[in-house]
């Protein structure tokens, strides 16, 4: 078992003991990341709305750590996750827009989708700073789409040339 002792910046500097690798597994369940610490100095690092950072001194690096640490402390509910990326709200609607716009064709293979098989891509991922807008996304079939996974755009160009080549050669 890992202890540290916690001192909370409020005005009270009131000190607690808690156990890192049930704080760990608090903070993932709550959809935090744990990320590498960045000095000898640092017992936890995470990752929610903000960055988190526990010292092995027992100190905190900013107001967001001291309340997630009060939170974990008194088992109250919690809501640091980070903000979801991926799919927006408007889902559907940009579905139904960008198959206005494109089409039914698959960005990659080029043939026609079935309206059960049709998921939204994005050009520039979102995990390399893509955006969630129109002007990033197409329409491609889950399978395709799922190959191609997070490959920068020009690797996802290159391969969508390749697909609608292999396709022309085995329709002639």
């Amino acid at each position: 078992m890992v202890l540290v002792r916690v001192r909370f910046l409020d005005r009270n500097k009131i000190k607690a003991m808690i156990d890192i690798v049930k704080f760990e597994k608090w903070l993932t369940d709550r959809g935090a990341e744990i990320i590498p610490v960045t000095n000898e100095y640092e017992a936890l690092r995470f990752k929610g709305r903000e960055v988190g950072v526990l010292y092995k001194s027992g100190k905190v690096s900013n107001r967001y750590t001291s309340l997630t640490i009060r939170c974990f402390k008194h088992n109250k509910s919690w809501y640091g996750k980070p903000k979801q990326v991926g799919r927006s709200k408007n889902y559907s609607k940009q579905k139904k827009k960008i198959l206005e716009r494109d089409g039914r064709s698959c960005f990659y293979c080029g043939k026609i989708m079935e309206l059960k098989d049709v998921s939204l891509e994005h050009l520039i991922p979102l995990s390399m700073g893509g955006k969630n807008e129109l002007s990033n996304m197409v329409l491609a079939h889950e399978k395709c789409n799922n190959e191609v996974g997070n490959l920068p755009i020009y690797k996802k160009v290159n391969l969508a040339i390749k697909m609608r080549i292999e396709n022309i050669k085995d329709n002639q």
